[in-house]
């Protein structure tokens, strides 16, 4: 199973009865093939080489991205770029490596069929002394897999309850006296990563990471699990109404006019509650099983 290979076979099996809700750390297993696959020195390969494509990397200095112009030419991360920046104090970020790496693939696909949730991997490169990204929390619960180097990870309890896809994003609702009040109060937790370390970051948890401690180079891998909500059954449930003539009525323009639409609202209502009444569980149940470990999506949100 893919998640063994990278949290453990006891720590995978709690995983899977007992979703995370408090960061942790584990060390990588003796004999997973994270380090054969993927290291350090491939993920530098790719962007030596010209063979990361431009859309899948992003750069950050001090928490602020840089225009892709600095870095970019012919749709491909220009070579010559990298360790200019990467003096600079550059933070690279390889996005989505499971898209254009076959062994990530794989691994993200196996996690996948295991959990039922989706994902992605990403890597970082962040030289020693600097920072890259700063305060923010995901919408996912994300694994993070130390290669090269060491980074401190600062982590602080949720802000926000539950976040997920696009709602409740720290871009959307940042609040500049949060970093302040952060400072003031110092982090609930401190986790200072080293190659092999893997920490477990559920959903929601404010990190500020950094490698402004360290004299050498960090890289890691974050592998993200898009965890299933029941607003992702609800929707897959609705959306199969597609099936049922009676949702595909036209609503004439007078059901949309604003008298009418309290009229239009209840009876739509009405239908989904007839509709889900009289779905068959056991068939929908093995369509959205199937559906959660083989349902391919690349959204980040």
């Amino acid at each position: 199973m893919s998640l063994d290979l990278i949290i453990g076979n006891k720590a995978a099996a709690a995983l899977l009865s007992d979703w995370p809700a408090h960061p942790y750390t584990l060390t990588l297993p003796p004999d997973s093939p994270i380090g054969r696959v993927i290291n350090a020195q491939t993920i530098r390969g790719f962007l030596d080489a010209g063979c990361a494509p431009s859309n899948y990397v992003n750069m950050f200095h001090r928490g602020e991205a840089l225009h892709p112009g600095r870095f970019t030419a012919d749709d491909r991360v220009a070579p010559g770029s990298v360790q200019l920046l990467l003096d600079q104090g550059v933070t690279i970020q390889l996005r989505e490596l499971n898209r254009w790496h076959p062994p990530m693939s794989a691994i993200c696909a196996g996690i996948q069929a295991q959990t039922g949730c989706a994902g992605y991997v990403t890597a970082f490169i962040t030289p020693g002394g600097t920072q890259g990204l700063d305060y923010h929390w995901d919408q996912y619960l994300g694994i993070v897999v130390q290669l090269e180097g060491s980074k401190t990870w600062e982590l602080w309890k949720p802000k926000i309850e539950a976040p997920y896809r696009d709602h409740a994003t720290s871009t959307h609702l940042w609040d500049g006296d949060w970093v302040r009040q952060w400072q003031d109060s110092g982090p609930d937790m401190t986790v200072e990563l080293t190659a092999g370390d893997v920490l477990v970051l559920p959903r929601g948890w404010v990190h500020n990471p950094h490698s402004r401690n360290a004299a050498e180079t960090s890289v890691h891998l974050t592998f993200v699990l898009r965890e299933r909500v029941p607003l992702w059954f609800a929707e897959r449930l609705i959306g199969s109404a597609i099936n049922d003539p009676r949702f595909r009525v036209v609503i004439p323009p007078s059901g949309l006019d604003s008298a009418k639409m309290p009229e239009t609202v209840e009876a739509v209502r009405s239908l989904m509650v007839d509709y889900l009444g009289g779905l068959n569980i056991e068939e929908m149940s093995g369509v959205l099983r199937r559906a959660a470990q083989q349902e391919t999506s690349h959204a980040t949100l």
